[in-house]
């Protein structure tokens, strides 16, 4: 027999079968002989004649791995139905698919602290611009410049027993002579933080080898939703992905929720994701505050903790629930069960 190459029309579709691997077969779907032209999808394909394959395999509707091993032992002859040549080596068309999955897209919007904490320091003559010396930890922040941070000074509290922190006024003679008590609270992010990203569209990809042996050749080419057309490296065999003739129907959809994964380096739009995977989450979006001015939401800023109503008789540590280190203490708790 003249030397043919094979071109494999390839579609891939889901059933409810529980078909996985098949051995044996003799029959793919439709096989035609004939001659090779150079036509714009000849590409550099050296041949004579050529063999049309149009098949298909049948998997299992959740998507996984599947496979098909197939004997190719007759072909019909060009512009007939009813003439069929038999080869005298029949190639041995093995084709393997893996596993499907989802690619969302990304979009960062913003850093969030893991553990924002109240701090408080006892002191006396506590002002929103007091020195350190006088209110410690919860002296106003300032940046790299200098420039004061707004939001950062400490609210100050009266002492007493039925305030935010219950503490002793002492007695009249300290008042006098060192200055009324107070407390100085303050909002401060140590720790670890969070890059936040949205979960955008999804795309479904796998990959698909088509092995083609005969008596002394093995020809591979590999094909996706990403790489439609293959060809061989001998230019014996060529692969197009027609696609999926039916969709999957369990993949989970994530738009009401964002990612929020570990911080790699510094603020910003991240350029390495790492690889601590275990510390990940997926949380609603009503979960967070993306200007930072909601109380007991993730991302809540120095703002949002000053501008409490009624601060100094509101429970120590108030506007600082929901945040990500209880959730994940939820589910590392959930696990353990």
């Amino acid at each position: 027999m003249k030397p043919f190459t094979l071109i494999i029309i390839f579609s891939y579709f889901f059933s409810h079968l529980s078909l996985q691997s098949i051995f044996g077969l003799q029959i793919l779907s439709k096989s035609k002989l004939e001659k090779c032209e150079k036509v714009s999808d000849s590409r550099s394909l050296n041949c004579t004649t050529k063999i049309l394959i149009d098949m298909a395999v049948p998997s299992e509707s959740n998507g996984r791995e599947a496979s098909i091993v197939a004997e190719l032992v007759e072909v019909e002859e060009q512009n007939s139905t009813s003439n069929m040549r038999t080869l005298r080596i029949p190639p041995v068309i093995t084709v393997n698919k893996s596993a499907a999955y989802a690619l969302y897209q990304l979009t960062y919007i913003r850093d969030v602290p893991y553990k924002p904490q109240e701090y408080y320091v006892e002191t006396r003559k506590c002002e929103p611009d007091a020195g350190e010396d006088v209110v410690k930890i919860c002296e106003r922040l300032r940046d790299d410049k200098g420039h004061i941070i707004e939001h950062t000074q400490p609210t100050c509290c009266p002492c007493g027993d039925q305030r935010r922190v219950p503490s002793s006024c002492g007695n009249f003679f300290d008042k006098l002579m060192k200055g009324k008590a107070n407390t100085a609270h303050c909002l401060r992010f140590p720790g670890d933080w969070f890059h936040v990203f949205g979960i955008g569209q999804l795309s479904v990809g796998f990959s698909v080898q088509i092995e083609v042996k005969t008596k002394s050749t093995l020809s591979i080419v590999v094909v996706g939703p990403e790489n439609r057309t293959a060809t061989s490296s001998d230019n014996f065999l060529r692969v197009n992905l027609i696609g999926d003739y039916v969709g999957y129907t369990n993949i989970p959809s994530f738009d009401n929720y964002y990612l929020v994964i570990p911080r790699q380096g510094g603020t910003g739009q991240p350029q390495n994701l790492g690889s601590n995977f275990s510390m990940w989450m997926l949380l609603e979006r009503v979960r967070f505050t993306l200007d930072g001015l909601e109380c007991n939401k993730i991302g809540v800023s120095y703002e949002a903790f000053n501008g409490q109503p009624d601060f100094c008789s509101a429970p120590f540590w108030s506007c600082l629930h929901n945040q990500l280190w209880n959730f994940w203490d939820v589910s590392t708790s959930n696990r353990n069960l």
